[in-house]
């Protein structure tokens, strides 16, 4: 028995076309997609109807949340600054209107009972919630209650983007991290093989290589661009380097720019600017004052 775990593909059609390549030589018995298929990279409505046509069993990841959140009618007091924020998921919303329904009947996770009567579940995040996430960094105590008061015994989720096997207690946290948008500084796509063997379950990280260049060159497009608005730029960034840059622009750049100090397209040039070494010590950094204040 095989299951593949795929998670955060964003919207990424080159990375998702990749990982379907190895999966043929695979064959698992299912795949499981956790969330995030949609939002942030250029091609959502590729994306949503190869999936849909793949027939694979699909989760609802926060960002597709936020598709749904953005296909409502916008309200004439929406803050300017949470309109660029915003403006990837609204953009994304315009291409794909009609799988918002869909996207509402999506489960955030699923459980099922293994060989030996272990519960299994696949999860975008943690099982109670799709905005949180297992880091390398986050504590037992913080883990403990993302598993909640009856934990499984093996845990496959994403959300992170960061790949991650980890035992809390008598749980298997295995992170598949990202298809489409790996922020571990390795741009290859990652999914997750879970199989039962030998009486036991075995976890798999596999990475596939693609033309990253050839989403970079779409993603840097005009037409994406002005659909997604100044933070297209900061998307690019991501898939160049590999690591994270949207919420760390969001967290030091965007009050900045709310307080009337830079404006929006000065503010993304400034960010970008600088080099990824700068950039990898503020993350460090926010890392350890989010760490810190969840101790409290």
């Amino acid at each position: 028995m095989r299951v593949a775990i795929l998670a955060d593909i964003h919207a990424n059609l080159s990375a998702l076309e990749a990982v379907i390549a190895d999966l043929e030589t695979l064959e698992p018995d299912q795949v499981i997609v956790a969330g995030d298929f949609q939002n942030r990279g250029p091609f959502p409505r590729e994306v949503t109807y190869r999936l849909f046509a793949l027939g694979w069993t699909l989760l609802r990841g926060n960002h597709e949340d936020y598709v749904i959140i953005q296909s409502q009618p916008a309200t004439n007091n929406v803050d300017q600054i949470d309109t660029y924020s915003w403006q990837p998921a609204r953009w994304t919303a315009e291409q794909v209107p009609e799988t918002v329904p869909r996207l509402k009947s999506l489960p955030i996770s699923i459980a099922a009972e293994g060989p030996d009567g272990s519960i299994v579940c696949i999860a975008h995040g943690s099982p109670r919630s799709n905005e949180e996430g297992f880091f390398p960094s986050t504590s037992d105590a913080k883990a403990k209650e993302m598993l909640g008061a009856s934990p499984p015994q093996i845990l496959c989720c994403g959300h992170t983007h960061i790949p991650l096997s980890r035992q809390i207690d008598g749980t298997a946290v295995f992170n598949v991290g990202s298809v489409g948008f790996p922020f571990d500084g390795d741009s290859r796509a990652a999914y997750g093989m879970l199989s039962w063997n030998n009486g036991r379950w075995k976890t798999e990280l596999r990475r596939v290589g693609y033309p990253v260049a050839d989403v970079v060159a779409a993603v840097s497009d005009s037409g994406f661009y002005e659909g997604a608005g100044p933070l297209g730029q900061i998307i690019q960034r991501e898939l160049e380097t590999a690591r994270p840059h949207l919420t760390l622009f969001t967290m030091t750049f965007l009050p900045r720019v709310r307080a009337g100090e830079l404006g929006i397209t000065e503010a993304v040039a400034e960010y970008l600017r600088h080099p990824q070494a700068e950039i990898e010590s503020w993350y460090a950094q926010i890392r350890k004052k989010i760490i810190a204040n969840s101790k409290r």
